[in-house]
């Protein structure tokens, strides 16, 4: 089966602010990406630069692979470092794809350089396996590319953009993130040494529903989907259960759309003795929702 390099493009030694944040956490959508790639039955490896010197680091990881293709996840911050590795890459010989955020966003940028070959844009799992497919049938051509969803690529110098693929509907039948193929155990202790707790992300839903001029054209766009209440606690019973965990960090788009939803998660995760404190990525609107009675204790 093909094999594939997927490349988290952030380099802590080379970015300021992120060191100032002090909250190094893992790329979860590239793990959620490898995951699904693995179960398709393509071979999977990552590099993940976050704890790496310099993009040298890249170079010697790319020779030890030797992958069929690299595919980056790029955001904005990050723009210039995957412009880099993308060139380092075709200086190897290996075709590149890139997606994500920012190229969601900006295909026609990513285009624009030479050593990228092919951007995925909206959710990348299902196009990703769909791509290794061709590459294990020896079918990635234009003339395949050309009907092919969820991408964006060349042709006669000129960027073209298909449609977007039709996003997963239910979420419960990704595979849980691949959280074995990095350094799991840096990341915990970095954040327990800058921050006095452990913490991991978890994502419950995709997509968001409310039109703002963000979301409008993010990965997973206004379609809001949520995981099952028993799926999100079974993942926080493994995650407490293998990684002893403080804290969980919930990085959904939009949280607590559905109060009977955030019931039933109390409910099955007290079940499962998977209740775990949490905390969201944005500031606290809607003080109605169950499990944060301890909220000004954390």
């Amino acid at each position: 089966m093909a094999s594939v390099l997927l490349v988290h493009p952030l380099f802590l030694s080379k970015s300021p602010a992120e060191q100032a944040s002090s909250s190094p956490y893992f790329p979860l959508g590239l793990l959620y990406l490898a995951a699904y790639v693995r179960e398709a039955g393509h071979q999977v490896a990552i590099f993940d630069g976050t704890f790496e010197a310099d993009e040298s680091a890249f170079a010697e990881r790319l020779a030890a692979e030797s992958p069929d293709i690299v595919g980056i996840s790029a955001v904005l911050p990050t723009r210039d470092m995957t412009f880099a590795l993308a060139a380092t890459a075709a200086e190897h010989g290996t075709p590149v794809i890139v997606g994500g955020p920012d190229a969601t966003l900006s295909p026609d940028t990513y285009l624009a350089q030479p050593a990228i070959d092919i951007v995925v844009h909206h959710e990348g799992e299902q196009t990703i396996a769909r791509l290794l497919d061709l590459v294990d049938q020896g079918h990635l051509t234009l003339d395949h590319l050309n009907d092919e969803p969820g991408i964006a690529f060349r042709s006669a110098n000129r960027p073209v953009l298909n449609q977007p693929r039709p996003p997963i509907e239910n979420l419960d039948e990704l595979p849980l993130p691949a959280r074995d193929l990095i350094d799991m155990d840096r990341y915990l202790q970095t954040w327990e040494d800058q921050n006095g707790y452990s913490s991991m992300t978890i994502a419950t839903s995709r997509g968001c529903p409310y039109g703002c001029e963000w979301c409008r054209h993010s990965v997973h766009g206004q379609s809001f989907r949520q995981r099952s209440p028993e799926s999100v606690a079974a993942e926080m019973a493994a995650l407490k259960q293998t990684y002893n965990i403080d804290r969980l960090r919930m990085v959904d788009d939009v949280d607590g759309i559905e109060r009977e939803w955030f019931d039933e998660w109390a409910s099955q995760a007290e079940a499962a003795d998977a209740a775990i404190a949490f905390e969201a990525l944005n500031d606290l609107e809607r003080q109605d929702l169950p499990l944060l009675d301890v909220r000004d204790s954390l």
